[in-house]
């Protein structure tokens, strides 16, 4: 293999892309890992930095961009279950792996033939690679015996007896594999959350802002935080704790309003509107957020609204528990 040759790996800093990172520098890669970051896979930054650090790999950080969100609006293959389109994510992921490693490098990721029924079998692998253009291109060294041969093998980059023949769910040889690797198994991560684009509760809310054309990252962040209601055109969020209240004010942006009950304790209420939103629409999100203030049981409750840090005016309402008909979330 020539020397100083570069391996860019798919790198998430769970314990598949950390055998495949160990498995690559014993083959004699330099091997640079590219984490891929987004509010709907996140994981603690500094964490994966750390055990970049330890494997003795380079990384490199990439934020999903707008892209991204186009992608998931019309998947080329689909959703899973809910709005996971993991065979466009992976060929996503893959391609901003090739924009950073070039021609030169080689693009390899953890993957486990059969591991995820949706985008880890050899057709998906196929499909990816396909939509990605990297066709014959993705070195996966965990099952590469069982793959048909890439690219690097036929050009001798590659040995396929150092390859490993990973397959399934099954992790029964894991702790022999890593003590051959030299992994230390204490040292390695507790697993993270996977990706919330798999979770049925935060599926509704993707599902909500795709069909009302309200996809972007800044409602995307809103989704993680608050009870959710829908209400004509508007989006209301409504705090379910002091943090939850703290953070919902923070993700405020221009044009906003904001709705408490100031004669008792009360969660804060964000409204996002497409467009002005009519008296109908404040009326039922001052009654949403009356009804979960302290003041609940009160006939009449005056709810502040302000706009912009200004304060616009005060409805009186009747708390509103008939929410089924707006709410997104359980």
């Amino acid at each position: 293999m020539e020397k100083g040759k570069k391996a860019y790996l798919l790198f998430s800093g769970g314990l598949d892309s950390i055998i495949a990172a160990k498995l690559l520098k014993k083959m004699g890669f330099e091997v640079v890992g590219v984490h891929i970051t987004s509010p709907f896979f996140e994981k603690e930054l500094q964490k994966v930095k750390e055990l970049a650090d330890r494997l003795g790999i380079e990384l490199k950080v990439v934020e999903a961009g707008e892209d991204y969100l186009e992608v998931l609006k019309s998947p080329v293959y689909g959703y899973g279950k809910n709005v996971n389109p993991c065979i466009d994510c992976k060929a996503y992921m893959l391609k901003k792996l090739k924009e950073i490693a070039g021609e030169e490098g080689i693009i390899a990721t953890g993957e486990v033939l059969g591991q995820r029924p949706m985008s880890q079998r050899l057709d998906a692998f196929r499909s990816i690679e396909k939509l990605a253009g990297l066709k014959g291109k993705v070195l996966r060294p965990l099952s590469g015996k069982l793959l048909p041969p890439t690219v690097y093998e036929e050009e001798g980059i590659v040995k396929r007896e150092e390859l490993l023949d990973l397959k399934g769910r099954s992790r029964k040889r894991y702790p022999e594999l890593l003590k051959e690797l030299g992994i230390n198994e204490k040292e390695l991560p507790t697993p993270a959350g996977g990706c919330l684009l798999t979770e049925p509760s935060f599926a509704v809310k993707v599902r909500d802002l795709i069909e009302h054309n309200e996809l972007s990252w800044e409602n995307v962040k809103l989704l993680k935080v608050g009870r959710h209601f829908r209400i004509k055109n508007c989006k209301l969020i409504v705090g379910r704790n002091r943090e939850e209240n703290r953070r919902i004010s923070e993700l405020g942006r221009e044009g906003d309003f904001t709705l408490r009950v100031e004669v008792a304790p009360s969660p804060t209420g964000l409204l996002r509107c497409t467009g002005e939103p009519d008296e109908e629409v404040l009326k039922v999100a001052a009654g949403i957020v009356a009804r979960y203030s302290d003041a609940k049981r009160e006939k009449s409750v005056p709810v502040s609204l302000y706009r912009d840090g200004k304060l616009i005016k005060v409805i009186e309402v009747e708390p509103l528990f008939e929410t089924k008909e707006y709410s997104l979330t359980a």
